[in-house]
């Protein structure tokens, strides 16, 4: 960590969240009413006037905010939360639900092996929608495989490239394996991650002056990054009040834009499921309705592949964008995009490489004359060499998963997060003066009816007794005090967040692109909203439910029995 110099409170090297947390304690705060209780004497610091005069690091500064909060940092240990009545609550989790029951056994194994770090650090780790923890199993099982196996530059022609390019294969089989891409009909590129896949695309779609680009209403960053490749792009609707797809509108859209777009290219995003609500939306109708209408559909399954099965036999989309970081931790940097061969002869590169090319020539009189490789080789899409060290490692972690099953954690991971929506959901202040009670939690609806389903993320956004909204940053920050981490803000999805808090964002005007610089608005823009959020806690195969116990009873414990503490930190952001 870089030194923090005083005169620069917002230095370019600190992340966000530190820049946000500098802001609360630069604030004086002083509080006249403060709740005292003798019997947290030892966990009570009350308010205290705070300026960063003595603060010279981030976790001094971390500490600084969680006193605060009258506590002092000290994580939820697994002694404390037996005091808290864990183990009744988690024979009642078992018996509600009995298929976790089955195999939670051999899932604490998984744990105990390969991610024994957690319990010794006293970990609660709830953000695998943002990356899978590294299982030690695998870094050994492909450290040994470096150790013992001489591999070079697969475009060489000796027996150690040989030996990668053989490697390299495997690997690309094995990804087409689990997903169920029949090889025949499907091809893998791989990408530095899912926005790399999506980029490729989107840079080699046909768009031209007349080609239409649709996408889902929370699609995240790099699904919206596309448009800027089209002249004509549209939204799909939510279902009012809600954070599900309006499906029926969605498939009228298409329809209607193919009657006026005849013989154009029209491409549809849609994902998998969401990185925000961890909404899976039933696709069928959606993928029948854009084959019908001549649309080219790309999915993105980020969110989706680490904990649902994905059968690109059964879905048939032209192309799908994958990070496998997020499928089992190791390794990054690498991801893939999985594409219809038929599908790959619509695009072209806008440029060409080292890897693309089978033969250019260049002189100053004829200039370039280059003959690329087929569409529907890899090689035509891959710029450069192969990351061929690291597909390796994906075909030891697309083993890895299969060896525990993807249907088995899709059932772990799904019971985890259907009891934390369950107990989140009964979190209530108490009483106030009238004897109004206010859910400290707010969710869109989801009706049981529509065919979707909750994946392994949950997304919500809290309240102060006032009815408030509580700065993502405050809860994430007294999290990490506890020792959970958990990921807070809008997730590099705006669409979810412009949907919940419409009243809030109502100022922002569409059709600005804004470079990040002096003199534009955007300083501005992004102070006005930095505190506009949501709490997001996600589940992956490692998670147990004590990791989940920790979380309800941490909001338990430190925010729901401290409302004039939190709405004092509210009111002063």
């Amino acid at each position: 960590m870089a030194t923090w110099i005083r005169s620069l409170p917002g230095a370019w090297w600190e992340s966000s969240d530190e820049r946000a947390l500098r802001g609360l304690v630069e604030k004086q705060v002083k509080v006249d009413d403060v709740r005292a209780n003798p019997a947290e004497d030892e966990n009570c610091r009350c308010f205290k006037r705070a300026r960063t005069d003595n603060v010279s690091s981030p976790e001094q500064l971390r500490q600084h905010a969680t006193g605060k909060l009258g506590m002092k940092p000290q994580v939820w240990t697994a002694k404390k939360v037996d005091s808290l009545g864990y183990k009744e609550a988690h024979k009642k989790f078992l018996a509600d639900f009995s298929e976790f029951a089955e195999t939670e056994k051999s899932f604490q194994a998984i744990r105990d092996k390969d991610f024994s770090c957690l319990d010794e650090q006293e970990l609660t780790f709830l953000d695998y929608t943002g990356s899978m923890l590294t299982p030690l199993s695998l870094i050994d099982s492909h450290t040994e495989f470096l150790r013992k196996t001489i591999i070079a530059n697969p475009h060489s022609n000796s027996l150690p490239s040989e030996m990668a390019s053989g490697v390299d294969e495997r690997a690309r089989a094995a990804v087409l394996n689990m997903f169920h891409a029949d090889p025949s009909e499907y091809t893998i590129m791989w990408t530095q991650n899912a926005t790399g896949a999506l980029k490729l695309v989107g840079e080699s779609y046909p768009f031209g002056e007349d080609g239409v680009y649709m996408y889902a209403p929370d699609s995240h960053n790099s699904v919206l990054g596309v448009a800027r490749y089209a002249k004509q792009y549209r939204m799909f609707p939510f279902v009012q009040g809600s954070w599900m797809w309006n499906i029926p509108e969605a498939c009228k859209l298409m329809t209607a834009i193919s009657h006026v777009s005849k013989g154009t290219n029209k491409l549809v995003a849609i994902t998998g499921q969401s990185n925000v609500s961890g909404i899976k939306h039933p696709l069928g109708e959606m993928v029948r309705t854009a084959h019908k209408n001549g649309w080219d559909v790309m999915l993105d399954s980020a969110a989706m592949a680490p904990t649902s099965r994905l059968n690109l036999s059964e879905i048939g989309v032209e192309y799908a964008c994958v990070s496998f970081y997020k499928m089992f931790g190791y390794p990054t940097g690498i991801g893939a995009l999985v594409a219809k061969k038929s599908a790959l002869q619509k695009l072209n590169r806008p440029w060409f490489s080292g890897g693309t090319v089978r033969m250019v020539r260049s002189d100053t009189e004829k200039g370039l004359y280059v003959i690329m490789h087929k569409k529907e080789n890899a090689e035509y899409f891959e710029d450069g060499t192969p990351n061929f060290q690291m597909s390796a490692a994906v075909e030891e972690g697309v083993r890895y998963v299969q060896s525990i099953g993807i249907d088995r954690i899709t059932v772990h991971t799904s019971s985890l997060i259907r009891w934390i929506g369950g107990e989140l959901r009964q979190l209530y202040w108490d009483e106030d003066s009238l004897g109004r009670t206010r859910p400290l939690l707010k969710f869109p609806a989801m009706k049981s009816d529509d065919g979707c389903i909750q994946g392994s993320s949950l997304a919500f956004a809290m309240y102060t007794k006032e009815n408030k909204l509580i700065p993502h940053q405050l809860i994430g920050n007294v999290a990490r005090e506890r020792g959970i981490a958990i990921r807070t803000g809008c997730f590099c999805n705006p669409g979810t967040g412009l949907e919940f808090f419409q009243s809030s964002m109502h100022k922002l005007s569409s059709g600005k692109f804004f470079e990040f610089a002096d003199g534009n608005p955007a300083e501005d823009i992004l102070d006005e909203f930095r505190g506009i959020g949501f709490i997001r806690v996600s589940v992956g195969f490692p998670t147990t439910f004590m990791d989940a116990f920790k979380f309800v009873s941490f909001l338990k414990e430190d925010i729901l029995r401290r409302p004039k503490d939190i709405s004092t930190l509210t009111d002063e952001w």
